[in-house]
């Protein structure tokens, strides 16, 4: 986004919300960031699942520069979301939503009325997928809607010198027919790993005894999750938190990627596991489905709320031959170089968006903790 926007003549800086959420392992440096970013001062409390954010100062930064866009991430439930709907600074405001129908968590009558009075604020919506686009337009449904999936460093996952080239995938097989299932999740509710593991139940015991499961991930549900799993008779390994060099390596390792989750807006694995041609195994709530997964092509979908479907899904990918993974395994790459290449993400977004920009002042992208960017307009064009 930085290096795009420089040569459109902006300028790019990331306002961050905070520094980290509780019950998160990021760790970075400051040298990490290769853009002009600042952390906003503010305050912050965790309900249930939810991180929220309360950053007092972005008023004050918002009517010294007077943006001319102003984009904003997180959940609509975050009190800085509701100062960005409310301010009239910005000449627009667009609010990136990964949320989709089947990720909302709680569908009261107060708390749909709370979400539709937030989401009508807005008039201009940035979303990663089709699934989010229909939960915009449930609850804003005259906005103008522009295009911008997640996305990760390609470089992480396959050759850094030719992208259509994965890394080289480990020898795992000791004893032929083994598969290796690479699940990247924290270890919470929300991640499905309870009915996924009733699930496995439904497995022939042939098929369990060919399944190695790796789980990557830390969170709250550990001890209990590894107690389950032994009642599966699954070979299963809780690797905890890893950095992402050490999650780059566990995917080449895998033969195929699971993401079993009741409720999940727009993962990144499912696109880091896409870069890594892996075959993928989603669940049907996970929001980017539609976008990464080809149901016989390159995965399998399944309902994960159903041991039945579970089974069978796992089972239809053990099925498969050597050469049938290589031909998913293929068919995930080409999906990651047709729909997730930043540089062509970050440019369709910005021709979508900035083609009919009136500069006024300056113009700003702030996000969400993991993914906030600010857009300054530069000096020199106004």
């Amino acid at each position: 986004m930085h290096r795009e926007l420089t040569r459109r003549g902006w300028k790019f800086e990331a306002w961050f919300m905070a520094r980290s959420e509780a019950g998160r392992d990021w760790t970075f440096e400051d040298c990490d960031f290769s853009f002009p970013h600042s952390f906003l001062y503010g305050r912050h409390w965790r309900i249930g699942s939810q991180s929220l954010h309360l950053n007092i100062e972005v008023l004050r930064r918002l009517l010294q520069h007077r943006p001319d866009i102003f984009l904003v991430s997180g959940s609509w439930t975050t009190p800085t979301v509701w100062i960005a709907a409310m301010s009239s600074a910005p000449s627009r405001t667009i609010f990136w939503s990964e949320s989709h129908l089947n990720s909302i968590q709680h569908d009261s009558t107060a708390v749909n009325v709370a979400r539709r009075l937030v989401l009508s604020r807005f008039h201009e919506f940035a979303v990663p997928g089709s699934l989010s686009k229909k939960y915009v337009l449930q609850y804003a449904q005259k906005a103008r809607i522009y295009d911008l999936p997640n996305f990760v460093n390609p470089r992480m996952f396959c050759d850094e010198s030719d992208q259509t080239k994965k890394l080289p995938r480990a020898s795992l097989k000791p004893e032929q027919n083994l598969r290796k299932l690479l699940i990247v999740a924290r270890l919470a509710p929300e991640k499905g790993l309870l009915p996924f593991f009733r699930g496995l139940l439904a497995l022939s015991g042939t098929d369990r005894r060919r399944l190695t499961l790796l789980i990557a991930g830390s969170g709250p549900m550990r001890e209990e999750l590894q107690q389950r799993i032994r009642a599966c008779d699954v070979n299963a390994h809780f690797v905890g938190y890893k950095t992402q060099v050490e999650i780059s390596e566990l995917y080449a390792q895998a033969d195929g990627f699971c993401l079993p989750s009741v409720s999940d807006p727009n993962p990144l694995s499912v696109i880091e596991a896409l870069w890594a041609g892996l075959p993928l195994l989603l669940s049907s709530r996970v929001g980017n489905h539609p976008e990464c997964l080809e149901q016989e092509k390159n995965g399998f979908l399944f309902d994960p709320l159903i041991p039945d479907s579970i089974a069978e899904a796992v089972s239809r990918w053990l099925e498969l031959s050597d050469e049938q993974i290589g031909k998913f395994s293929d068919a995930s790459s080409q999906i990651a170089q047709q729909k997730f290449v930043p540089e062509h993400i970050i440019r369709n977004f910005l021709d979508q968006v900035l083609r009919s920009a009136t500069p006024r002042s300056e113009v700003f992208r702030p996000v969400e903790p993991e993914r906030s960017e600010l857009i300054r307009r530069s000096s020199s064009r106004l």
